[in-house]
């Protein structure tokens, strides 16, 4: 029976007849199913790949960050001053070995060892009990480069006590302590007077030596650096030197003199220009007009701008210059700490002083250089520090010409001269330069550099 169109619609409404739609239409409807989820998925896999970017992106800057934030430490942090040339000598705290260098025995066997040079370090004589508790500096690794002449006594190497370098040390009872936690954590050399076995005098100081064959000969120019902690004595006492040639510390009013010989003796800086029983580095320097200038902590501490010394300087002791000897009224010797001396054949450059000055900061003495805020030597004067974009030094202009044709210059950390326009305006009795930098000069630390003293900068 056929249906009428109306009875058809009816029971379509009831759910008695399914109505079919044309299979053009069903699929028609399906592609644009297909499509749509297909777009989807390209959107969800370009998400996910976004977010991937942004991940790598994140991590790449964040590692820059880092590598700004920690890079210049680093820098210095990777130098040594073995890097620079013409090293002559060089001996550090941390490099003793408290195994291969420190001694300990006190027994009469070590005490009177009929070879106190070719003994091996468990038979190296140290008074343990009364005077050096950590024992005694036998040996004190010289790092330099330097050769031995074969020919002479003693023999070149010991090992594993002695391997390389200058033969520096001391055999005799007159060793100097050895500290473990000195400076900063960090172990050092400790000079003292009234030894009682001294082999060659009573009541003899301690001090290190270089073998004769191995003295340092400075005939031209040079550069020292001692870290060192003097403390008060009663009685002068030289720092380093070889009998005739010595850097000397005067207690009447606390400054230092240096003779080389040939020339008479030159006080080298002016009253309490030491602070005593504190730690600092003192600079030795010699150019090639034979000009004497003298840094403490980074500070130029020169007496005078003539101080004009030719001649050899030969240095064959550390924490004296000789052997010294109480009852005859020799110099006696430092009778305070040593971390590090160093000597260079050559002056060394403002930006080379600058590493090294930073490498012992750093290193031993927590950071105390870098805290110099605007005042580079008694006569220059540095503000504002940190800057910005100007920096003004302000020099007392007291020695006539000094100055005269002096230009400032400004180092990045790796040594890299930056352009500046500079202001120079000059009064009586000061210069003063105006540095102006440029406005786009990234924040971070640089080095000003005028004459050869010099002095951190932060740029804010």
């Amino acid at each position: 029976m056929r249906l009428t169109d109306m009875d058809f619609k009816k029971k379509v409404a009831r759910g008695e007849i399914i109505k079919l739609f044309p299979l053009s239409i069903c699929n028609r409807n399906l592609e644009e199913d297909m499509i749509r989820s297909e777009e989807y998925q390209k959107n969800i896999k370009q998400l996910k790949k976004s977010k991937a970017i942004c991940g790598y992106v994140f991590v790449f800057f964040v590692s820059v960050l880092i590598l700004m934030l920690f890079g210049l430490s680093k820098v210095h942090a990777q130098f040594n001053p073995k890097d620079v040339s013409d090293l002559m000598f060089f001996v550090e705290s941390t490099n003793l070995s408290t195994s291969h260098h420190i001694a300990t025995c006190e027994s009469n066997f070590c005490l009177n060892h009929s070879n106190t040079e070719g003994a091996i370090i468990t038979e190296q004589y140290c008074d343990v009990t009364n005077d050096c508790s950590e024992g005694c500096v036998r040996r004190w690794i010289d790092q330099s480069n330097y050769t031995q002449n074969s020919v002479g006594d003693p023999p070149i190497f010991n090992p594993p006590e002695y391997t390389n370098g200058r033969n520096f040390g001391q055999d005799d009872s007159v060793k100097p302590c050895y500290i473990n936690d000195c400076i900063n954590g960090k172990p050092c050399v400790r000079g003292g007077g009234g030894v009682a076995y001294a082999t060659d005098y009573s009541a003899q100081d301690k001090y290190l030596e270089i073998q004769i064959k191995d003295f340092v000969y400075l005939t031209g120019e040079f550069s020292i650096f001692l870290l060192a902690k003097p403390i008060a004595q009663t009685e002068d006492w030289d720092y380093f030197g070889q009998s005739v040639s010595y850097f000397r510390h005067r207690v009447a009013d606390n400054y230092l003199q240096l003779r080389v010989p040939g020339n008479s003796v030159w006080r080298v800086t002016p009253n309490n220009s030491v602070t005593l029983n504190t730690w600092q580095l003192i600079e030795v320097h010699r150019d090639a007009s034979n000009k004497i200038t003298i840094y403490i902590n980074g500070i130029d501490k020169t007496n005078s701008s003539n101080i004009n010394l030719a001649g050899t300087f030969t240095i064959g002791y550390l924490l004296s210059a000789f052997k010294t000897n109480a009852k005859t009224g020799e110099e006696k010797s430092m009778h305070g700490d040593v971390a590090a001396f160093l000597i260079y054949n050559k002056k060394t450059s403002s930006i080379e002083n600058n590493d090294i000055r930073e490498y012992f900061d750093t290193n031993y003495l927590g950071n105390v250089l870098s805290v110099k805020n605007d005042k580079i030597s008694n006569k220059i004067d540095v503000f504002p520090n940190p800057m910005t974009d100007e920096v003004t030094i302000k020099v007392n202009n007291t020695d006539e010409n000094f100055y005269e044709n002096e230009t400032p210059i400004i180092y990045d950390v790796l040594g890299k001269k930056i352009k500046t326009e500079i202001l120079k305006k000059e009064t009586k009795n000061t210069i003063e330069y105006s540095i102006h930098l440029n406005t786009n000069l990234n924040k971070g630390i640089y080095f000003l550099s005028l004459r050869g003293n010099s002095i951190k900068l932060v740029k804010n």
